[in-house]
């Protein structure tokens, strides 16, 4: 499968090299974690906004698909459970990146069994809320025709407030 000939762009019409310079040159003191084809970066754009960046491990034919398949799904649907996508870079750029809004406050993962474990941080109510969030996450992607089939607490972000969005749909299925 190949990238649209009209490519999606940047929100913000952030350019390779201003995503570059957000990520510290793709520095290892940005890397917030590992998707299923790629290193994710946090990004401080000059104008202050904040985002987080995926960049494709390396072109080969399977996760130039999830990559492809990424794009494809989120693009077409919006939900406050959802990570938003604000845009890629196009097939002719250097490296292939995808940049997402940034969700401050980690993974579940990271709340359950990470470095940023609190004695009471996941108060039960709290527990249920990110339990409703997601069920409603998953919920609007089935009637939307998309089964995400990597439902897992590191895919499952959480913002200031412990709201979920959840992410990398990298092999998710478009019914």
């Amino acid at each position: 499968m190949m990238l649209r000939e009209a490519v999606y762009t940047f929100a913000s019409q952030s350019s390779y090299s201003e995503l570059e310079e957000a990520t510290n040159d793709f520095n290892s003191s940005r890397v917030l974690g590992d998707g299923g084809f790629g290193t994710v970066y946090y990004g401080k754009l000059k104008d202050g906004g904040e985002v987080t960046v995926k960049r494709l491990y390396e072109h080969n034919c399977k996760r130039m698909q999830q990559f492809v398949n990424e794009i494809e799904i989120l693009t077409r649907l919006r939900h406050n459970n959802l990570v938003t996508l604000y845009g890629c870079t196009s097939r002719r750029s250097r490296e292939l990146l995808l940049v997402y809004e940034f969700v401050p406050n980690g993974t579940l993962a990271d709340h359950l069994h990470g470095d940023t474990v609190k004695e009471g941080s996941l108060a039960w109510p709290v527990r249920m809320n990110i339990a409703i969030d997601t069920a409603g996450a998953l919920a609007y992607l089935h009637a939307s025709d998309v089964i995400h089939c990597d439902v897992k607490t590191n895919n499952i972000l959480l913002d200031h407030n412990f709201s979920v969005k959840v992410a990398d749909f990298g092999i998710s299925r478009l019914m």
